[in-house]
């Protein structure tokens, strides 16, 4: 176990090496883990506040969304269901930002908290275990969210209540029924057929 502790950060070194450009270094314990999870993940659909299951983000799209969002050193980002970490750790360590990722699974976010504290970046980031409805995300320069639609126009109403004006969201393939987005970009993958469709959002911004 202590093994595959040390792979996790080494994943987010990586990160730096390649720029976020690919993720064909994962190691094949890595690749394997989530399905070790699976367990967990049923027992959590149960919840009445669970959103969405654990589906790893490729690195080019968690990329392509903090770019996006024009992500900058004195940005402090949020990610709704920050699962692995790894939007959180790459806004740190690819854009300098603060970044704080709000989970429901403890499992997901030990996993990500050990890789903050490896790559010392637990000055910056940290990630709170817990059920996102029960937080405030008020602090928040840009949110990024990738969740079931379902689920999304959960959280909307929290957004619009919380957020302060100026504030960029992204979502990740779900559009915010009553928002207009200002820019749009698709992001291809080569795991996935279809490519990935992210939305820019700014609070209190209309096209």
């Amino acid at each position: 176990m202590r093994v595959k502790a040390l792979l996790y950060p080494l994943i987010f070194l990586a990160i730096s090496l390649t720029n976020g450009e690919t993720d064909s270094f994962l190691p094949e314990e890595f690749s394997q883990e989530p399905k070790k999870g699976e367990n967990e993940q049923q027992e959590l659909l149960h919840h009445p506040n669970w959103l969405a299951p654990f589906v790893p983000t490729p690195f080019t799209v968690v990329k392509a969304i903090l770019k996006l969002a024009n992500v900058r050193e004195n940005d402090l980002v949020y990610d709704l269901g920050s699962g692995d970490g790894r939007i959180i750790i790459m806004a740190a360590q690819n854009f300098h930002a603060r970044a704080v990722g709000i989970e429901f699974d403890e499992t997901l976010c030990q996993k990500a908290t050990s890789a903050i504290k490896q790559l010392r970046l637990h000055e910056r980031v940290k990630v709170i275990q817990g059920d996102i409805f029960n937080q405030n995300v008020s602090p928040a320069t840009v949110v990024t969210v990738y969740l079931l639609p379902k689920s999304l126009e959960k959280v909307v109403p929290m957004l619009e209540k919380q957020l302060n004006k100026g504030t960029r969201v992204v979502t990740v393939d779900g559009q915010i029924q009553g928002w207009t987005w200002i820019r749009k970009r698709q992001v291809k993958d080569k795991a996935r057929a279809v490519p990935y469709n992210l939305y820019l959002y700014q609070v209190g911004v209309f096209r």
